[in-house]
């Protein structure tokens, strides 16, 4: 009896590891969850906020998790997985809270590291000549950027160092350039905010 205890352990401590990779089956060389973080997507999901509305929506696990699709008798919530494999997530998380906009939509509630979801383009010293990629394709902005608000914060401050659109003291001369290109001024000013100081100063 302790003869086949020993030959046992030393199968398991020396020979055993000597069996090659090639000699396991294919389920045994996937590389585990913990062996693939790297290949993980930089985005938190908090699975216990999104289980109700998962459920409402009739939205599956398999929208993100692409485990056992054997086990999936409704073709229709795979489809998407094709998307999320090339675009991580992107399709399913942005349908909700940037497009519809049915959830919050701050990038740091979900992006740990924003760096790695800035566009090539915002390198250092991006802001100080932003304007011009904004009237080039306006549209491209706003896929991030949703709320005029985000401009609004700082192009409207009124501190020494002007608004950083305008410069100082163009308050005085602004009808010229109202007079001259409206719909540029329409991009940030909408009617009633030209109204409002025009009714408090009197000036028609």
């Amino acid at each position: 009896m302790m003869a086949r205890l020993i030959l046992v352990l030393l199968w398991a401590v020396v020979l055993a590891p000597m069996v090659g990779a090639g000699d396991l089956p294919d389920a045994v060389k996937d590389p585990k969850w913990w062996e693939k973080r790297e290949q993980r997507t930089d985005i938190r999901y908090p699975h216990n906020a999104h289980m109700e509305v998962m459920d409402e929506e009739g939205d599956s696990c398999m929208l993100c998790h692409s485990f056992a699709p054997n086990a999936m008798t409704d073709e229709s919530k795979l489809k998407p997985l094709t998307t999320i494999a090339n675009e991580p997530l992107k399709a399913v998380c942005h349908d909700c809270h940037v497009t519809e906009q049915r959830g919050p939509w701050r990038c740091n509630l979900c992006h740990d590291d924003k760096t790695k979801i800035w566009p090539e383009d915002h390198r250092f010293g991006y802001v100080d000549h932003h304007g011009e990629a904004a009237r080039r394709d306006e549209a491209a902005c706003k896929e991030c950027h949703l709320d005029l608000a985000f401009c609004t914060n700082c192009h409207f401050r009124r501190d020494t160092m002007g608004t950083g659109y305008h410069p100082l003291g163009y308050r005085t001369l602004h009808g010229l350039g109202v007079r001259v290109d409206t719909l540029d001024c329409g991009r940030c000013h909408n009617q009633i905010y030209c109204e409002t100081c025009h009714a408090r100063t009197r000036f028609q």
